[in-house]
């Protein structure tokens, strides 16, 4: 029996230790790999293609991935929607499949997306951007976090919104502000990280209230400092 719960524990241990590589690096300001080589449809592109007029929203997975890249798909197009913003002009859409069998398949289209297939350039672009992934060869799957990454004009890394479901200010907000090539602050991305409920896309009662608490100590601080300095 102890032999069995040693086991299991070796088991457990190992297959937490291996998600632990599986989640979004954060990397604020990283450049992304320009000039890799993809393929939408039957023609060949670079990723350079899409940048230089707007911010680009940046989705990794891979067209077999029936749950969870289809669930944030979903998401992320109705949190586009819900920004008001207009696909080509305010923001460029990319799916980029990590998964070399994707190459093969069929070209896949969805409405006001590009999709892109490159097995080796996605891994490259994943690197850069701080996705980490993992091939689980006992179920043929791509363990990989859920969410997009901003990218701004330029191609470095503006925000992270991870999850599945999204809020519209926040993004419109991140999105307008990674026009001017400002990368969020490592507070901002304290707010989107920790204050985000990756499933409902809101920010919780609790955080915020949390927030306003800590910067009215902080504005309390500041005048028991500055009465002491009167004194």
């Amino acid at each position: 029996m102890r032999r069995l719960a040693l086991l299991l524990l070796v088991v457990a241990q190992s297959a937490t230790a291996g998600l632990r590589d599986v989640d979004f690096d954060p990397r604020p300001g990283a450049q992304a790999p320009l000039a890799v080589p993809l393929r939408e449809g039957a023609r060949e592109v670079r990723l350079d293609r899409y940048f230089a007029v707007a911010p680009v929203v940046l989705q990794l997975g891979y067209l077999g991935c029936e749950n969870l890249c289809s669930t944030t798909l979903v998401g992320a197009d109705e949190v586009l929607t819900r920004t008001g913003l207009t696909p080509e002009r305010d923001y460029v859409a990319l799916f980029v499949s990590i998964d070399p069998r994707d190459e093969r398949s069929p070209p896949h289209r969805r409405p006001g997306w590009h999709v892109l297939t490159g097995a080796i350039s996605a891994a490259a672009i994943a690197r850069a951007v701080g996705f980490r992934y993992a091939y689980e060869e006992s179920s043929g799957e791509y363990a990989h976090p859920a969410g997009f990454v901003l990218l701004t004009p330029e191609g470095r890394v503006a925000s992270y919104f991870p999850g599945v479901r999204f809020d519209p200010y926040l993004l419109r907000e991140a999105i307008e502000r990674s026009r001017g090539a400002k990368p969020e602050s490592a507070f901002e991305r304290l707010l989107l990280v920790c204050f985000h409920d990756p499933v409902t896309g809101r920010n919780s009662d609790a955080a915020l209230t949390a927030l306003l608490v800590a910067a009215a100590l902080f504005l309390a601080a500041l005048g028991f400092l500055a009465w002491r300095k009167l004194r």
